[in-house]
């Protein structure tokens, strides 16, 4: 197959994926949104094979950077079963569940896509035009590997908008079920594929939710930002005393009570917003043993991060003030854009403002099947900090005779 070619105006200086519209020379005659191209330097110097989209701010997304192999079905296929071969034989997931991330976008060397794999549902979101046309090839491959596979395309709405295409028609194409079972550890869950967000469940905290549920026997547990009850119901399947989930998403937390019912387990569940909770919880001196902060992303660009700092120290210094004396808080980051380093300075300014000192004991990110590559680091985006919390004693300090009172500082202890 002839594809078009597309040559580059300025230098290419970097292995990262992602040709921005300011480096690349546009064509008079303009391409359809999402075509596959080949791309050259000023010079016309071969650079690589990869999507082209003059719509959008990433020009070009480059998917091979060899020039003897083909962007075909069978590119598409070698990527998957590459894919499969990390989840399956290195990292043995199908071992401890049914469900996991298959394709993680650049870190899978396909730059714009994200599969998530649940039993035998596979569910495909793009955040790219070109996958719109090639759809059929993803399909097939899918089912090649997985015979007897059902696949859902589930595109969300801002990306259509940033790509300037229609994802409906593919959509409809593949409408996948509406909802599906799954098995992760000692947890089951059905998962929404209809109004669940993103793929309809966040197979990235796999790993989180075990480590946190086995922190949780005889203890009290408030999950923020519950979701469908996936921290909350670990948490009771390990001998919980008690577990709450509060949320302000109706449907998910419908799912979270019938999600508790397939593990038959008792969770109470509130719709209402976590900052109001957690300033009536601390006005009443009404105390947790284990706290989740889990929150959406706050920053998806640059300038929602002052906005995002802020509401991170608002709600974790709300969230260290109800957690009893060495009690654990597990909180969370999925902002990319917002670094480990970031968010760890946010945690010591909202544990100074709280009166508490944090022992942070694990700093975690991503389940496995999330990996991220060297040449595109913000694959990174999970950031999961556990921390046991204390009260701050503040002591006398003798100064040339006297006793002067220090002033509430804090430091992070990093075990």
């Amino acid at each position: 197959m002839t594809l078009p070619v597309i040559s580059l105006k300025a230098k290419r200086n970097s292995l990262h994926p992602w040709i921005f519209d300011r480096m690349i020379r546009h064509p008079q005659k303009r391409l359809k949104p999402g075509m596959l191209v080949e791309v050259v330097s000023k010079e016309g110097v071969f650079i690589g094979r990869g999507i082209y989209n003059y719509k959008s701010n990433i020009g070009i997304r480059l998917l091979t950077e060899d020039a003897s192999e083909p962007l075909n079905k069978e590119f598409f296929l070698r990527k998957l079963q590459q894919a499969k071969t990390l989840r399956e034989e290195v990292l043995g997931i199908q071992k401890i569940s049914n469900s996991y991330r298959l394709i993680h976008g650049e870190s899978d060397g396909l730059s714009g896509l994200i599969i998530d794999k649940f039993a035998d549902v596979f569910v495909i979101e793009p955040y790219s035009a070109g996958y719109v046309g090639i759809t059929e090839w993803i399909v097939s491959s899918l089912q090649s590997l997985y015979p007897g596979a059902r696949v859902a395309v589930r595109p969300d709405e801002r990306t259509a908008a940033k790509e300037g295409i229609d994802f409906l028609p593919v959509a409809k194409d593949y409408p996948g079920p509406d909802s599906v079972e799954i098995k992760e550890n000692l947890l089951q869950m059905r998962v929404n594929l209809e109004t669940g967000h993103k793929t309809g469940f966040f197979l990235d905290q796999r790993e989180n939710r075990l480590t946190l549920s086995q922190y949780c026997s005889g203890k009290e547990v408030l999950d923020c930002f519950c979701y469908t009850g996936g921290f909350a119901i670990s948490a009771m399947l390990m001998g919980a005393k008690s577990a709450t989930g509060i949320d302000l998403d109706e449907k998910a937390l419908e799912m979270a009570l019938e999600n508790a019912r397939l593990n038959t387990v008792k969770v109470t569940f509130q719709h209402v917003n976590v900052f109001d909770y957690l300033r009536t919880m601390h006005a009443k001196g009404e105390q947790t043993d284990v706290l989740i902060l889990d929150p959406a992303k706050l920053a998806g660009h640059k300038d929602e991060m002052k906005r995002a700092h802020r509401t991170y120290g608002d709600i974790n210094r709300l969230g260290m003030q109800v957690i009893r004396p060495g009690g654990i808080l597990l909180t969370c980051s999925c902002s990319g854009l917002v670094s480990e380093k970031d968010f760890l300075s946010i945690l010591t300014r909202s544990a100074a403002e709280a009166g508490v000192v944090l022992q942070i004991f694990k700093v975690a990110g991503a389940s496995s099947d999330h990996p991220f590559s060297t040449i595109f680091p913000e694959g990174r985006y999970l950031k999961a900090v556990f921390a046991r919390v204390f009260p701050y004693i503040k002591k006398g300090i003798e100064f040339h005779g006297e006793t002067k009172h220090a002033s509430v500082r804090q430091n992070t202890i990093h075990a």
